[in-house]
């Protein structure tokens, strides 16, 4: 039995918890840009207590703050031999979760919308897709909180989800 356990220790199941990572170890952030038209029919009659100012700029931040953090890829500003990450701010919506007895809003979700190119040094496509962060607050009660808190942790949430799909390609 000794013989069987130590073999099946040693052998393992396969599983590690590195994520994957790249050749080069590099990659370059390009600024997030923001394709939301805050102009348009249904960004006014949204409802929004107050649209995320510079929403493009702080999640930048926070990707680079992702990256460094994990430290699987490290963040240069400028390498050709680095993987590049473009981001692409497509939509932001905000809808109604719960709702109290008299129709008043009790509970929010707000939602990130980001479309995201990773390429490899020799600028082959390794991941494009749109990836959703999201947020939920209360408005009344014990846990409420202001939809601009809400929206730090959209944006948290939002570069988690992108650094996710990059280091942990399984």
């Amino acid at each position: 039995y000794i013989v069987l356990w130590s073999c099946l220790l040693v052998a393992g199941c396969g599983y590690s918890t590195s994520g994957c990572i790249y050749a080069g170890e590099k990659i370059i952030i390009s600024p997030v840009q923001n394709n939301i038209d805050i102009t348009s029919e249904d960004a006014i009659t949204s409802g929004y207590s107050s649209f995320p100012i510079l929403v493009e700029n702080k999640l930048t931040n926070k990707l680079v703050g992702k990256f460094n953090i994990d430290g699987s890829l490290k963040v240069v500003s400028d390498d050709p031999g680095a993987h590049k990450l473009a981001c692409v701010i497509t939509n932001y919506t905000k809808g109604t979760l719960r709702y109290e007895s008299d129709d008043d809003v009790r509970e929010q979700r707000l939602r990130l919308h980001v479309h995201m190119v990773f390429t490899s040094p020799e600028a082959e496509e390794l991941i494009n897709k749109t990836v959703v962060g999201e947020s939920s607050y209360f408005l009344t009660g014990a846990n409420a909180t202001s939809e601009s808190a809400a929206q730090v942790d959209l944006i948290d949430d939002t570069a988690r989800r992108i650094s996710e799909a990059i280091i942990e390609e399984w």
